[in-house]
């Protein structure tokens, strides 16, 4: 018995369909894919580059607020923050030539960051009638001397509610 000549053609190729079909099937795995190309590409140029200064400036202040939970804020004035660590030794952070540093009165300066042009720090006050020192808020300005331009970060820091409330510095 013999098969049709038209019923043997029609299964040796792929379909239009199937074409199409496995075409967008394609596309739509390439695109997260595509994703994941460009993302490690970005953190390949980031790392090539030594990282941005505001890469840097936020880096400062990831590590000064998380020294600031991990202590205690004595004062905190315009342009100075003095904290008292867990060993009870006090540091000041403040701006000196251009340089963001740590004070402890015992070793060398730690200096923090550089090229910073300016460093303020605001405390952040319960409304009245408490006027409970509630945080702080710091502002840290460098210059990005690859593009020739100021970069501005901010943190802001919150006490636990447990905490005794630090002495003010000022405002």
């Amino acid at each position: 018995m013999t098969v049709p000549r038209n019923q043997q053609s029609r299964r040796r190729g792929i379909s239009l369909i199937e074409v199409i079909a496995c075409t967008a099937l394609v596309a739509i795995l390439f695109i997260p894919i595509a994703g994941v190309i460009r993302a490690s590409a970005r953190t390949i140029e980031s790392a090539q580059s030594g990282g941005s200064a505001a890469t840097n400036l936020q880096n400062t202040l990831t590590w000064l607020s998380g020294m600031i939970d991990d202590g205690t804020v004595v004062t905190a004035n315009a342009s100075s923050l003095t904290l008292q660590r867990r060993d009870g030794t006090i540091v000041k952070i403040t701006r000196a030539n251009n340089q963001l540093v740590m004070i402890d009165g015992k070793s060398t300066d730690a200096v923090l960051a550089e090229e910073i042009l300016d460093f303020s720090v605001r405390s952040i006050v319960q409304p009245k009638p408490s006027s409970r020192w509630v945080g702080i808020e710091i502002d840290l300005i460098g210059l990005d001397t690859t593009k020739n331009r100021k970069v501005a970060v901010t943190a802001t820091v919150v006490f636990p509610p447990q905490i005794p409330e630090p002495k003010k510095g000022g405002k």
